[in-house]
């Protein structure tokens, strides 16, 4: 008996638990030979077979019984008769999809993630913006914000372009609970994932900037990881206002860079005014470090666009980045502090401060902190 209800991505599932208890090669008679192998496998391959039936297809469950679990096995010599397979990818990629197709039965009671995808997600209106594909909770809450923005600024108040919702088996964006405002002008700063070695670059090009714009002994983008409470009294107005100002010290920074007589004056000036006790710096050395940093950053140079192009790795401001404008000058926080208010106060966590592990995504809001929100985040690290 071969049940033809299972899916070639459940059959490589089992081929992965086949070989992960016994080293057996992907053919399932095989076992035949090895009568203790067999033992252990029969009913781990019965048990997935009833679990993957309960989850996904109950109906089928009933026209397609468990009832001789060895032949059951038989079923893994499916995916097998295609041509050249590549078990490996075909292993992986199976895992990957399960943790979508997982997530969508436990909390949205869908079968897949793909039906999730076509039935779940709706689309809206945020000030005037049309947004495609996002979940309701979400829309609920974005009309929250525009209320009160409207309410509390004025009628024709702009919400700054959103750029990103749905982005299919990427983190919230993958929920239709996140999106992301105005990417060019408010990059991913630090920590970005699998970007640690480019992290140490830029954090050194950030603290030239805080010391010499605002006498600082570092930059505070190095408390991101700490969270909210590294920044003033903890709430999301503080966090803005330092990161605010070391944006704007990076504006700075950079048009004075292409400023020599600006330049000079600054130092002589308020400079020297922060640190009266040591000796200016020289101005050539200053101006080497600025123009250094500006291409640590991503920005456009005489000798080409994109910054250390043999690794995968993007500064903020590269044009390969995603988003990247290739003009550090810009800064890296240009929404406006009362969006970004009206949006926490609402329910988003902000992707500046908000991601563990990961924060200093400056354009980006979701919901991982409440609500249905909170639960999809939580099993999205739980089936990594």
């Amino acid at each position: 008996m071969t049940c033809k209800g299972i899916t070639e991505k459940t059959l490589v599932r089992l081929i992965a638990a086949a070989m992960a208890i016994g080293g057996m090669k992907a053919n399932a008679r095989n076992i035949e030979t090895d009568p203790e192998l067999k033992m252990r496998l029969v009913p781990i391959l019965a048990d997935e077979k009833v679990s993957y039936f309960n989850m996904i297809n109950r109906e089928k469950a009933a026209s397609c019984p468990v009832k001789d679990r060895f032949d059951f096995s038989l079923d893994l010599e499916e995916p097998l008769k295609i041509k050249n397979p590549n078990i490996e990818n075909r292993i992986r990629n199976s895992c990957i999809m399960g943790k979508w197709d997982r997530i969508a039965v436990e909390i949205f009671n869908y079968n897949s993630y793909e039906e999730f995808i076509e039935f779940e997600l709706n689309n809206t209106t945020f000030f005037g913006q049309i947004l495609f594909k996002i979940n309701d909770e979400m829309i609920k809450i974005l009309n929250q914000v525009e209320k009160d923005l409207i309410d509390n600024q004025a009628p024709g108040y702009k919400a700054p372009l959103a750029n990103s919702t749905l982005r299919e088996k990427s983190g919230m964006h993958g929920w239709g609970m996140a999106i992301d405002f105005d990417v060019g002008m408010n990059p991913y700063v630090l920590n970005e994932k699998s970007e640690g070695e480019l992290d140490k670059v830029l954090i050194g090009a950030y603290d030239n900037i805080a010391k010499l714009m605002l006498g600082k002994n570092e930059s505070d983008l190095r408390k991101l990881k700490i969270g909210r409470t590294a920044f003033g009294n903890g709430s999301i107005g503080d966090v803005y206002d330092i990161l605010r100002e070391e944006s704007d010290a990076m504006k700075r920074y950079f048009l004075l860079m292409n400023d020599n007589i600006a330049l000079q004056e600054f130092i002589e000036t308020e400079w020297a005014v922060k640190n009266p006790d040591t000796n200016p710096p020289d101005f050539a050395a200053i101006k080497a470090q600025m123009e250094n940093d500006y291409r640590i950053l991503g920005g456009k140079t005489d000798t080409g666009n994109v910054w250390r192009t043999e690794t995968r790795e993007d500064p903020p401001f590269a044009p390969n980045s995603m988003g990247g404008t290739g003009d550090p000058a810009t800064g890296f926080l240009n929404l406006r502090k009362e969006f970004v208010e009206a949006m926490v106060n609402s329910g988003f966590a902000w992707g500046a401060i908000d991601i563990s592990g990961e924060p200093g995504d400056i354009q980006h809001f979701d919901l991982r902190l409440q609500g249905v929100g909170a639960r999809v985040y939580d099993l999205l690290l739980k089936y990594k």
